[in-house]
C-alpha cells in the first residue's frame, strides 16, 4: 500500500512511519521540522505535503492538533478519490465533522484515530485505539490497518466526554499537583524526603510537564468537557477541605471509604504496583 505519513518527524508520526514501514509499506513522509528529526529507515521523505500524497491510498495526518483541518485542506487538491485519510486528534468534537464533508466532497474516506499512548510506546501489539464511527466500514478498515490492536469503537461525542475525565481531569491535577508542590520545594528537595507514593505522584506531573503545552493546552480548551470535570474535582477537593478544617475523622475516613470500594479490588496488588513503579525509577 501506498501511505504518506505528514508529521513524519513529530512524535506519533515518526511511530506511525515505522508501523506502516514494518507493514513493508510504501512509505513517504513530509514535515518542515524533517532535518531536526533525522532520516528513518525505509522512508522516503518529499519536498512538499502536495508531493507526498500523490497517488498516496492511505494519508496519515499528525501534525499538531490544531492544524488538522488546515492540513487537510492544503492537501485536499492531490488526494485522489478512493484514498483515505487517517487523523489522530485528541478532540474530536470540532474536526470529525468538517474533516468528513471535506474529504467526502472529494470521494475520500475519513478514519478517525485516537491513539490511547505516545510516541515512547516500544510494543506495537496490543496498542489501544479509539476507532471513531464514521461510517459503517470505520471499524472493519481499522482491523485491516492495525490486525493486532486494541481497537475500541465509540462516536465522537462520547469519546470527547471519557476524553475529558481521562486525559482532561488526568492533565490538569498533575499540573495542580506539581503547581502547588513548587510553591514550597524544588523538585530536588522534595525527591530528598519523599515517599514511594509520592514519587509516583510527582513523576507523573512531570511526565505531564514534559509534553508540549500547545497540546495540551488544545486539549483542555477544545474539549467540552474539560470544565464540567474539572469542577466536579473542585467540588470533591473542597468537600475533602472541609472536612480537614473542621477535623472530623469520620467524615473524612467514610467518604474515603466510598471511594476506595469503587476503585481499590485488591488493596495489596494496588499499593505493590506503587512499590514496583518506585522500585524501577530507583534501582
Amino acid at each position: 500500500m501506498k501511505v504518506a505519513v505528514i508529521g513524519s518527524s513529530g512524535g506519533m508520526g515518526r511511530f506511525f512511519a515505522r508501523y506502516f514501514v514494518s507493514r513493508r509499506d510504501d512509505v513517504t513522509g513530509w514535515d518542515p521540522r524533517a532535518a531536526a528529526g533525522g532520516s528513518q529507515p525505509g522512508l522516503r521523505s518529499a519536498a512538499s505535503n502536495g508531493e507526498a500524497v500523490q497517488g498516496a491510498e492511505l494519508v496519515l495526518v499528525a501534525t499538531p492538533v490544531d492544524r488538522t483541518l488546515e492540513t487537510v485542506e492544503e492537501i485536499l487538491p492531490q488526494l485522489a478519490p478512493g484514498a483515505c485519510v487517517i487523523e489522530i486528534s485528541s478532540v474530536k468534537g470540532k474536526v470529525v465533522g468538517p474533516l468528513k464533508r471535506k474529504l467526502q466532497s472529494k470521494g475520500v474516506k475519513l478514519l478517525s484515530l485516537h491513539p490511547l499512548f505516545g510516541p515512547s510506546l516500544s510494543e506495537q501489539k496490543g496498542m489501544k485505539i479509539c476507532v471513531i464511527e464514521t461510517d459503517g466500514g470505520s471499524l472493519s478498515l481499522a482491523r485491516r490497518l492495525f490486525p493486532e490492536a486494541n481497537l475500541i469503537p465509540m462516536d465522537e461525542e462520547e469519546h470527547d466526554r471519557m476524553m475529558g475525565l481521562i486525559l482532561s481531569l488526568t492533565h490538569v491535577l498533575n499540573i495542580a499537583y506539581a503547581g502547588t508542590v513548587s510553591r514550597y520545594l524544588s523538585a530536588g528537595e522534595f525527591r530528598r524526603l519523599e515517599t514511594p507514593t509520592s514519587s509516583v505522584q510527582l513523576t507523573l506531573a512531570e511526565g505531564v510537564l514534559s509534553q508540549s503545552p500547545s497540546l495540551y493546552s488544545y486539549i483542555q480548551l477544545e474539549n467540552g468537557f474539560s470544565s464540567e470535570f474539572l469542577g466536579a474535582l473542585i467540588e470533591e477537593l473542597s468537600s475533602l477541605k472541609r472536612l480537614i478544617d473542621a477535623k472530623d475523622r469520620d467524615g473524612f475516613e467514610k467518604r474515603f471509604s466510598e471511594i476506595s470500594k469503587a476503585f481499590v479490588g485488591d488493596s495489596e496488588s494496588a499499593i505493590g504496583s506503587v512499590y514496583q513503579a518506585f522500585e524501577k525509577s530507583n534501582p
